[in-house]
């Protein structure tokens, strides 16, 4: 059942249950124009009440996609650990049929090359460590051998290892993105700009992802400013050209709501037209409006048991000049190269970060190698040593006689940078053209579903504004811009007046709210000059946020609307139990 069939059957009921039916009468409509200083207008307001018990609202991604994309928004589900995601796309990505990867784009096969090279299926040609191949051939010793012994891995041995790799991802491409480190929430006095921190290593999952079955991942990790202040400034690249689909079980995803409220809206009265307008009921009783201790209050079904994101593809953007690997020792730690003063999320960068942790994982060593075969007084033809610091040094006994020079001294990171870059630009691509492009297929998420749901439970139960902003999204029934409100408190026949709140503000479709909340005096006074304020935020039903005060006929108030302006309103008498009359005249 929509929202507005929903509402429009609890009107009906409304009328139904409220035990005598007072009969209806049809007023002329109001003056369309404003009060004018001295102006008196008579308005009646009536107090209708419908208690629901366990009113259930289930939302599928069609009912999700018609609330307001603000309260989808900041309706925060949870953190998703980001590297179980990341390890298993780059482990479906490098373990591609071949076949399929051939028929990527040349720079997704380059890379997915790129990732599966070992020192056996090493191409060296192009780069400086090209001379191995004459080094080995110098001694009868395979290239691959050698590569293998500075590696300190077995021939066929990946030489990046998937983790390492990760890592650099996340820290270098993920953390950097300014959209991972905060997600939007709801306004409160500790996060006056509604952000949020996300602990790095993670990104915020919200119920907008989920109505737009996850493509707004790409939206919202795409192209981005490092200052969202200024749009027109440095952007990061982003690192999700598309992402769709958290998998699913039959009849898809579903999240079933519950609420104990009075479900119709609050009459009151816009000053300055002294003419009714309707405010949505929902914040004031959002204290008890869901019942925590009964676990039907939120349900999360079709979620598949084991989740993965049906469609994901990952992107590194690469510098479009050429950053030559470093010549030298100095400065160190790290050398003379250019990629470390490039940004950390660029293709060259990542590469020579993830050569760097591979050479903090390497023992110092030398490896010492001399020519095939027999020979009575075998000597050292060729030394290879790293040392702690990640400095590689080939040195060539000078009666080895080679056709090109061995591999000049230089970081183990410059020498797999140096490759990296040539195989990058396999195929003809020009600099700038090698950008990194992974897609890959039902990726598994790395997280059980029975804690997706608990996540999910916590984090909304524990963010009452959250609460209240999917609560009134259900109902969708403030009409007009009331400046203040009829109740009569439950299982009284009492008559109070409340100021409107901040979050009682009309909303637009998007969900924001269509004025500020201007009011600078808010609450009801005894005097034109607000100097004796009689209204107070005591708690009733468990509101304890709106200025309120008890009303008796012969009383008479004074209120500020949000353009300053100030009104006298008087209570004229109780035409029934649940109606009351007011003359509002504008005093200023």
């Amino acid at each position: 059942m929509t929202t507005r069939r929903v509402s429009a059957l609890l009107v009906l009921l409304g009328a139904s249950a409220a035990g005598c039916v007072e009969p209806v009468t049809l007023a002329p409509p109001p003056p369309e124009s404003e009060l004018a200083v001295g102006e008196s207008r008579e308005v009646t307001l009536r107090f209708l009440r419908l208690d629901v018990k366990d009113f259930a609202q289930t939302l599928g991604p069609e009912e999700l996609r018609r609330l307001p994309r603000k309260t989808l928004e900041e309706t925060w589900l949870f953190d998703m650990e980001l590297r179980p995601l990341v390890e298993n796309a780059l482990d479906r990505f490098t373990h591609l049929p071949l076949e399929e990867a051939k028929a990527l784009p040349q720079p997704a096969w380059n890379m997915f090359a790129l990732l599966n090279m070992t020192p056996a299926s090493a191409r060296l040609d192009g780069t400086s460590l090209a001379g191995l191949t004459a080094v080995g051939e110098a001694v009868g010793i395979s290239p691959s051998r050698i590569l293998a012994d500075l590696a300190g891995v077995g021939p066929n041995e990946p030489l990046a290892a998937r983790s390492i790799v990760a890592d650099v991802v996340l820290d270098q491409v993920v953390a950097t993105h300014p959209r991972a480190r905060i997600r939007s929430g709801p306004v409160t006095a500790d996060h006056p700009e509604g952000l949020y921190d996300v602990e790095k290593g993670k990104i915020a999952l919200t119920l907008y992802d989920v109505a737009t079955d996850f493509a707004s991942l790409s939206e919202r990790f795409g192209r981005a400013p490092l200052d969202p202040a200024h749009p027109e400034g440095p952007a990061h690249p982003g690192f999700l050209r598309s992402a769709s689909g958290l998998s699913a079980a039959e009849g898809g995803f579903r999240m079933t709501v519950r609420l104990d409220v009075n479900a119709l809206p609050y009459r009151g009265v816009e000053a300055s037209h002294a003419r009714i307008a309707s405010v949505n009921s929902i914040g004031g009783q959002i204290g008890r409006a869901f019942d925590f201790s009964d676990p039907r209050w939120l349900e999360v079904q079709g979620l598949a048991e084991d989740l993965s994101i049906r469609e994901m593809t990952m992107t590194i953007d690469e510098d479009p000049t050429y950053l030559a690997p470093g010549t030298s020792r100095d400065p160190r730690p790290l050398g003379n190269s250019p990629v470390w003063n490039a940004a950390p999320w660029v293709e060259e960068r990542v590469l020579a970060e993830t050569g760097r942790r591979l050479a903090a994982r390497i023992s110092p060593h030398c490896t010492t190698y001399s020519p095939a075969g027999e020979v009575s007084d075998p000597f050292e033809a060729v030394r290879v040593c790293i040392d702690a610091d990640g400095w590689v040094r080939i040195d060539v006994d000078p009666s080895v006689i080679l056709a090109v020079p061995p591999p000049r001294p230089s970081y183990y990171w410059d020498m797999l940078l140096e490759v990296a870059e040539a195989r990058m630009h396999d195929g003809g691509l020009a600099e700038g053209e090698a950008n990194v492009v992974m897609p890959v297929h039902d990726v598994p998420v790395g997280v059980r579903t029975e804690d997706v749901v608990a996540r999910i439970r916590e984090n909304i139960e524990t963010s009452p504004v959250v609460l209240r902003d999917m609560a009134e999204a259900l109902t969708q029934n403030t009409r007009g811009d009331a400046d203040f409100f009829y109740v009569q408190p439950d299982g009284t026949a009492e008559d109070w007046l409340y100021f409107v709140a901040p979050e009682d503000i009309r909303k637009d479709t998007e969900g924001n709210p269509v004025r500020p909340y201007a009011y600078t005096s808010p609450g009801f006074f005894a005097d034109p000059a607000l100097t004796r304020k009689v209204s107070s935020r005591v708690e009733i039903d468990g509101d304890d946020t709106h200025e309120k005060v008890r009303i008796e006929p012969g009383d008479r108030l004074y209120v500020k609307d949000a353009e300053g302006r100030v009104f006298e309103i008087v209570a004229e008498g109780k035409p029934s139990l649940h109606r009351l009359t007011l003359v509002v005249t504008r005093a200023s």
